[in-house]
């Protein structure tokens, strides 16, 4: 040709039609090589479903874990080595990060764009300090309120939340077991600390389970209740918990695995499994909306037969939007591990995915000969 166009200047319509071939991988390595073709990925990306995700972590690893699509029966490597990095929690392609030196930082798995985090000692308390006490053995904390209680970084937990339309941020971290909970949003430059126990309700004490969705964090207390919160003030959290907060033991006994979900309406849901020889089945459960007796403590509970068109991801402990040909499964359940929020050793991983229409379960064979330690679902677009 005489005077070739640049490969940044393809028509528009034909990068979009190239967008829409290539695998979710392949998708996110080509946008990003100039901006004309990653505004014609945003384009192409509109129609785009992609079925939910496995981060999984096998044993001897080199670069310490692998990503899985399910869809295409492939693993792939992470382009950066994260063996030495801890991953905390995820929300979308962005997952929240502790590497080696303790530093807390988002970063999108696919193009390693990074966000970083306050330093973990940045609390917003005159009351409270958390300094770095690490030695030759491993990164430890020190919280103090008076005197110094000693906290493992490896045993540092959170929940993640990214609006990927808007860049805001949401993200909310812990040392298992647990006394304080800390958060910071988008343009926060610090901590903001929230108790778990001091001047808080003796029903609403403690922590079993938390979900973050948007600006909402739901924790299930050690007794059994709901304790809700708004993070979106610019200067301290709301409890809006409600003067009547109802519990959500489990009908089925305290001692099943159990955990809570929210849905698309801000409903909260009781999950519960059990095995037996090897079979899995799950069960749902919401609070009775005819049952407003402000003295009964364990009002009845409702079993949930159907999330119609939403899937439950247990592994953020929500339901997406889901579709009945490609994509995410329709009133399905997908499950790893309970315990995802404070971390009980040793867990039961296992890699399914249940039908609540037909109660049948959906393994991975392929994975068995893996030696996973770990695992988790994610969605990588949202």
């Amino acid at each position: 040709m005489p005077n070739p166009s640049p490969w940044s200047e393809l028509c528009p319509d034909l990068l979009e039609s190239i967008f829409e071939r290539l695998s979710f991988a392949d998708f996110h390595r080509m946008k990003l090589v100039c901006s004309n073709w990653n505004s014609s990925s945003k384009r192409a990306m509109a129609g785009k479903i992609e079925p939910p995700w496995l981060i999984l972590f096998p044993y001897g690893e080199e670069n310490g874990c692998v990503l899985y699509n399910p869809e295409e029966d492939r693993v792939y490597k992470t382009v950066r080595d994260l063996s030495r990095t801890q991953i905390v929690a995820n929300s979308g392609k962005w997952f929240l990060m502790l590497d080696s030196g303790c530093n807390l930082y988002i970063m999108d798995v696919f193009s390693e764009k990074r966000i970083d985090l306050p330093p973990l000692e940045s609390l917003l308390a005159l009351a409270y300090a958390l300094k770095s006490v690490r030695d030759k053995q491993c990164n430890n904390f020190g919280l103090s309120s008076g005197c110094y209680q000693k906290e493992m970084a490896r045993n540092l937990r959170g929940r993640l939340w990214v609006d990927e339309k808007t860049g805001e941020f949401v993200v909310v971290w812990f040392f298992d077991p647990d006394i304080y909970l800390f958060y910071c949003k988008k343009g926060d430059n610090h901590y903001t600390i929230i108790s778990l126990y001091h001047k808080v309700p003796e029903l609403l004490k403690g922590l079993n389970d938390l979900v973050l969705r948007g600006y909402r964090l739901y924790i299930a207390s050690k007794r059994g209740f709901v304790r809700v919160l708004d993070l979106s003030g610019q200067q301290d959290f709301e409890d809006v918990t409600g003067s009547n907060p109802k519990p959500m033991f489990s009908p089925l006994g305290e001692h099943n695995s159990f955990s809570i979900a929210v849905t698309t309406t801000a409903e909260v849901l009781l999950v519960e499994s059990k095995t037996f020889e090897n079979q899995r089945t799950f069960r749902l459960f919401k609070k009775d909306p005819n049952n407003a007796d402000p003295l009964v403590h364990s009002p009845k509970l409702l079993e949930v037969d159907s999330l119609g068109d939403e899937a439950l991801l247990l592994d953020l402990g929500i339901t997406v939007p889901a579709n009945h040909t490609i994509g995410i499964k329709p009133n399905s359940i997908y499950f790893t591990r309970h315990d995802r929020a404070c971390l009980r050793i040793p867990f039961d991983l296992d890699i399914c995915v249940f039908n609540l229409a037909t109660k049948t379960l959906k393994r991975f064979p392929q994975l068995a000969n893996m030696n996973l330690k770990d695992a988790q679902w994610f969605l990588p677009m949202t």
